[in-house]
């Protein structure tokens, strides 16, 4: 007697098959959802980091233009002498 190898009982119906990868696929849909805004939020964390940073290079970059004399100890006298 011959086995049959894609019997009604053994394997599943279109249908169910259908159904089982409309689930994964919602699944996975929203994971995607879910790591896109996770990235846009790192975008925009990253885009607000780098707007400070080059603000701190503006001030580091003037401090540095506004008094390229060296000091010295004595020229930071306590305010009451």
């Amino acid at each position: 007697m011959p086995s049959q190898p894609h019997s009604k009982k053994s394997a599943p119906s279109n249908e169910s098959r259908i159904n089982e990868l409309e689930f994964v696929v919602t699944h996975l849909q929203k994971i995607v959802d879910a790591l896109n805004e996770t990235l846009l939020l790192q975008q925009r964390q990253l885009d607000s980091l780098t707007r400070q940073i080059e603000q701190a290079k503006v001030v580091v970059q003037s401090v540095l233009n506004a008094d390229s004399t060296p000091r010295t100890l004595a020229d930071d006298k306590p305010p009451h002498y």
